[in-house]
């Protein structure tokens, strides 16, 4: 991709082919999605069920099943599912009778939330684990840190909520253990779910600050004495944050549907306890709409993501 400024031809970072390739991807994505839950949810049996009571007369669950269209064959649902996801026309809620895109949009906020600061948390300890361990003098600065990461990566996320809750809650009194409205509550969830994100980000960004260093231009900018701080702040920290973004591409996930656990645990009214709520409910078009928002919001963080990392390596944007 070029630009024309001041009579110059300018090179920008991104081509036009790689931005066309990486939004197909994404759209691809969000329709593999959206077609895997909606064939899994046809695989569970009629929610007409749920709206329909044990004692109710023989026919009424016929007569439900066919006002919802779940009578029709499956072929003919899934044409009409994708119209509504198109045209955002979906059918009301089985539970909150109204439109379930604006029940998912309305959690959509709580969720970027939790998640930003969780990414946050987790760049911030990742990144300074990682820049330690390759940069450390002495072995043991070397290897602690990563030894720290690795333990932190075997402890499933649900035990360590668990622990952070005995520990800040139920012992210290410190925060509280559920709900939201305050920055309090934000702490404990945020926790656990940037924790995820230290293992992955502290080995890859060690592996590449290692290659950094070792590299011919680093040891000719030192040679000539370039400023320490100079030095790692544009040839060593800079040339090592392509990867390092790219692992955070394949993590953006967790920062939707990866919270449904933590929401669910801290109660926080994000849109991964309403698709949980909407599956314990049998509430088919919440859950496809709540599907819907993750995969689309999951695409659109892996497409600023490489973007980011084309703006930082070119090499990438080809």
């Amino acid at each position: 991709m070029t630009a024309v400024h001041t009579g110059r031809v300018l090179r920008l970072p991104l081509s036009a082919r790689y931005l066309a390739r990486r939004v197909l991807t994404g759209l691809l994505a969000v329709w593999g999605a959206v077609t895997l839950v909606f064939f899994a949810l046809s695989a569970s049996g009629n929610p007409a069920v749920m709206l329909v009571a044990p004692d109710a007369p023989a026919g009424e669950l016929q007569r439900v099943s066919r006002l919802y269209g779940f009578d029709r064959p499956l072929y003919e649902q899934y044409v009409r599912f994708l119209v509504n996801v198109l045209t955002g026309n979906f059918p009301k809620s089985l539970r909150y009778n109204s439109d379930p895109l604006t029940l998912a949009l309305d959690r959509l906020a709580p969720s970027a939330t939790l998640g930003a600061t969780a990414l946050a948390c987790g760049i911030l300890a990742g990144g300074s684990i990682g820049y330690v361990a390759a940069t450390g003098r002495s072995p043991w600065l070397r290897r602690l840190p990563v030894s720290v990461a690795t333990v932190l990566d075997a402890i499933p996320g649900f035990f360590l909520a668990v622990l952070l809750v005995l520990l800040f809650s139920v012992t210290l009194h410190w925060l509280p253990s559920r709900g939201a409205g305050s920055l309090a509550h934000l702490v404990l969830p945020a926790l656990t779910l940037g924790i995820f994100f230290v293992p992955s980000i502290s080995r890859v960004f060690r592996t590449a600050l290692v290659e950094v260093l070792d590299s011919d231009h680093v040891r000719t900018a030192r040679a000539k004495g370039l400023h320490p701080v100079r030095l790692t702040l544009r040839h060593v920290v800079g040339n090592s944050l392509g990867p390092t973004l790219n692992v955070l591409g394949i993590q953006a996930g967790v920062l939707l549907g990866g919270a449904v656990v933590t929401e669910s645990i801290f109660s926080w009214p994000g849109i991964g306890q309403l698709s949980v709520n909407a599956v314990q409910n049998r509430d088919h078009p919440l859950v496809l709409a709540c599907v819907l928002v993750i995969a689309i919001g999951f695409a659109a963080i892996n497409l600023a993501v490489d973007v980011l990392a084309a703006l930082v390596d070119p090499r990438i944007g080809r």
